[in-house]
């Protein structure tokens, strides 16, 4: 049997009202007196019948009607349950993919520090280049040559033809191919798997990018070192 209190309820959701001062107004009765009625369980049946007829309900299931409150009420308990189990179970997969993505940059950071942090590029030459005549000149070096053999001093000593001589023909052949007897104003090449000498006449492989500006007349040429680059051999 419903109580006044689920009566009071079911007013509210028919109606869309959130206090009891609402409903007692609806009824045309004091607050206190219906604060009266709730407390003791009592409700006159005028109202029940005010009830029916508001609402098009039949008498015999005046109770039936009241009592749906509670089910209206167990089910938004229930809805809420379930909000939270799906909010903890979203919150418990994002902790999980950025635990994973930690653990992946933890590794990449351990490997950073295995190779010795490789610089971007190992070293880096610097020549002008006169296209008219095909001939370089003033060639400097920069940067990680450690793997070369030679000290970086060695390699500024080094003429740009000497340097050339130093390739594997194959690869000389292959970036002189891209040589342009009248260049644009900016070239930019990528070598991949070039062979150059090191000091002992061992060939060493590195992928080159060179940069070249007409205005300036210069190259600028970055080597990355393929034998001890890990990023490279990928």
């Amino acid at each position: 049997m419903g109580t006044v209190a689920e009566f009071i309820e079911r007013i509210k959701q028919r109606e869309g009202f959130k206090f009891d001062g609402q409903v007692a107004k609806i009824l045309d009765v004091d607050s206190r007196q219906l604060a009266t009625y709730k407390s003791r369980n009592s409700l006159p049946n005028k109202y029940q019948e005010w009830y029916c007829s508001k609402y098009d309900v039949k008498f015999k299931d005046f109770h039936e009607d009241i009592e749906l409150v509670n089910k209206n009420i167990n089910i938004k308990r229930e809805d809420s349950v379930v909000d939270a189990r799906y909010i903890i179970d979203l919150q418990k997969e994002k902790i999980e993919h950025q635990q994973a993505e930690i653990n992946r940059l933890t590794a990449i950071v351990h490997k950073q520090k295995e190779t010795k942090n490789k610089p971007a590029f190992h070293f880096k030459t610097k020549c002008n280049y006169e296209f008219r005549t095909c001939t370089f000149s003033n060639h400097e070096v920069y940067g990680d040559v450690n793997m070369t053999g030679f000290t970086l001093n060695e390699l500024n000593s080094i003429t740009a033809e000497k340097w050339s001589e130093r390739f594997h023909p194959d690869s000389l052949q292959t970036i002189m191919a891209t040589t342009n007897s009248d260049p644009p104003v900016f070239v930019h090449n990528i070598w991949k798997h070039i062979l150059w000498k090191s000091k002992d006449d061992k060939y060493l492989m590195f992928n080159i990018e060179s940069y070249y500006s007409r205005d300036e007349k210069v190259i600028r040429s970055y080597y990355y070192w393929v034998n001890g680059d890990i990023e490279g051999k990928s």
